[in-house]
């Protein structure tokens, strides 16, 4: 039997992935560039077994259950056209790379406080997929130079450095400890 805290924290998962899926969805819809499409079709997949998993936890028959893992080639979306639509690829994957990031988080965060071996293990696994999902698109915004992050200069990383270097290093042989301690 499942403790009240885990069926609590995964009534509010489930009741979270359902609208994120579908906006995912309407996103994989509109995109038009394939390894976006690629990575939001993985997305909504490990989303949508995500909602499996949780529902065969939740089941009092259901004894042990696995998480499938990210799929390598996930199905096709079918796409719209719709003049409505007022997202553009960069955009797109900013967002779905900004919900995988909060769901890994959220899925780890609600992992610590779950009571359940097994609950706490999958959802601690989510959180790894959700992550690896926002390191794709990362990984992507890279390539199509949406994003850059600037490497630290020798006088930054020094600079942090140096209110540190006032402690007392423990493998330094002037850091003897005193004789009642050794």
């Amino acid at each position: 039997m499942i403790n009240t805290v885990d069926v609590g924290l995964m009534a509010n998962h489930l009741s979270a992935h359902q609208p994120v899926i579908k906006r995912l969805e309407l996103y994989a819809a509109h995109v038009q560039n394939q390894s976006i499409l690629t990575i939001l079709e993985k997305q909504i997949q490990i989303m949508k077994n995500h909602v499996n998993v949780m529902n065969q936890l939740l089941n009092p028959k259901q004894s042990e259950v696995t998480l499938p893992p990210i799929p390598i080639n996930p199905g096709m979306t079918s796409r719209q056209s719709d003049t409505e639509f007022q997202m553009n690829n960069q955009d797109i994957v900013k967002d779905a790379r900004f919900t995988a990031s909060s769901m890994a988080k959220e899925n780890f965060n609600s992992a610590e406080n779950m009571k359940d071996k097994q609950v706490k293990k999958l959802h601690s696994e989510m959180a790894l997929q959700q992550s690896a999902i926002a390191e794709l698109y990362e990984t992507l915004m890279t390539q199509m130079g949406w994003i850059n992050q600037p490497n630290a200069s020798v006088q930054e990383q020094t600079s942090v450095m140096a209110p540190l270097s006032t402690m007392p290093n423990p493998q330094s042989p002037d850091n003897q400890q005193p004789e009642h301690f050794n």
